[in-house]
């Protein structure tokens, strides 16, 4: 199964790198799902929960603010505030 490298980065850390099956983000214009080969993209993210999906296991998180961008197979997600629910 294909992957993607995600970056999630808050001001304080750098909260998760590796790679993942898919992400699911809400942005301003409502919930954007990613997927391995998806184009690039560039959003800026809303206030909501952020699935991130790993080897098949539902990783469940509070996103509030930042940007989302999407380039050359790689998925950086620059947030202001993120936390893991089931961490």
């Amino acid at each position: 199964m294909a992957s993607i490298r995600l970056r999630i980065v808050t001001p304080e850390e750098m909260v998760y790198e590796g790679d993942a099956d898919r992400i699911v983000v809400r942005t301003v214009q409502g919930e954007v799902c990613i997927l391995p080969r998806h184009i690039d993209y560039l959003t800026a993210v809303g206030d909501g929960e952020t699935r991130v999906v790993v080897n098949g296991k539902v990783l469940k998180a509070h996103c509030r603010g930042g940007m989302l961008h999407v380039a050359g197979g790689e998925v950086n997600l620059l947030t202001t505030q993120f936390e893991w629910k089931n961490a």
